[in-house]
Order: C-alpha cells, then sequence, then structure tokens
C-alpha cells in the first residue's frame, strides 16, 4: 500500500512546470522488466520459444493516454522500434509528438537520441536517482504491475476453485 502525504509543499513550485496546453507536447517515457517472461501471441503456425522480457511506457501530460510496447530485450535498436510504433499510433490519431522526458538510461544513448532529433523532437532527462522527475511514468508502471498481479490472482484463485470442485463434488 502506499501512502498519502499529509501535508503538501507544492504552493511555491506552483507553474513552473513545463505547460502542456496539446496532447504531444510532453511524452514521459519508462521502461520495465519484468522477472516472468510474457508468451508471444501466435496467430497461425507453430508457438514460438521466444518471450517478451521487458516494456516501454509512454505516458502523455495532456491526456494521460498511456502506449506500452512489449519488447524482447532493452537495447537501443528495440527502444528506437518502440518510439517509431508510439508515433505511427499517435499520428494515426492525428497527434504530432513534440517532446519527451525520462530518465538518462537507455534514452540518453546517442542512437535514441539521434531518433528524436531526426524526428525534429527535443527530449530532457531527470536527475541521477530522481525518480519523481518523471512521476507520471513511474506511476503507470507501478499500476500496471498492480493490475497484472491482481489479475493473475484472480485467474490463479478462480483456477483453484474451479479445480477443487472437480475433485471434491461434495465440498
Amino acid at each position: 500500500m502506499t501512502r498519502k502525504p499529509w501535508r503538501v509543499k507544492g504552493k511555491e513550485n506552483k507553474g513552473r512546470l513545463r505547460q502542456v496546453n496539446a496532447p504531444g507536447m510532453c511524452i514521459s517515457v519508462d521502461q520495465l522488466e519484468s522477472r516472468n517472461s510474457g508468451y508471444i501471441g501466435v496467430l497461425r503456425g507453430f508457438t514460438t520459444k521466444q518471450r517478451y522480457m521487458c516494456a516501454t511506457v509512454f505516458v502523455d501530460h495532456y491526456s494521460n493516454l498511456t502506449f506500452t510496447y512489449p519488447q524482447k530485450s532493452l537495447t537501443v535498436e528495440d527502444t528506437v522500434k518502440a518510439k517509431k510504433a508510439f508515433e505511427a499510433f499517435s499520428r494515426r490519431h492525428g497527434v504530432k509528438i513534440q517532446h519527451y522526458h525520462s530518465d538518462s538510461g537507455r534514452f540518453a544513448d546517442t542512437d535514441f537520441i539521434k531518433a528524436v532529433t531526426d524526428a525534429n523532437q527535443t527530449i530532457s532527462f531527470c536527475g541521477a536517482y530522481a525518480h519523481f522527475q518523471n512521476g507520471k511514468a513511474e506511476k503507470r508502471i507501478r499500476d500496471l504491475q498492480d493490475k497484472a498481479r491482481t489479475g493473475l490472482l484472480h485467474s490463479v484463485s478462480r483456477w483453484t476453485k474451479a479445480s477443487s470442485t472437480h475433485l471434491w463434488p461434495y465440498a
């Protein structure tokens, strides 16, 4: 469980944050890595042995839209592929991405910065170990993890309840 603060120190910082007036003006980006690999869906043919191990999460500051792109690894190539997929998704909805805000991990690599500058976009980074500066993406990752955990617990409880009724019809 998380605690809510009993007092807030937000009045002196009011108005100092970057003002966002339209979708795409500022996008928070972060990556999550899972200990348990996920299946890659196959519609026809044979199942694959490749698994999803991580994901890149994009959160729009204006609309709170979340785009999650599952990846096989945390390489720069997969991260740039995730960026291109997000931008294609936003173009289909008529939104042009102007600015990214991220931590300085994989997003500070030269290939990702080159992809940002080639698209005439800007990027800003959080401070070292300052996850609170990228709070929208961090909160969304925590929400995704909580929902996945709840879904798994629910499926396990349904499975055990269904299997117990089949094993013990008089219970």
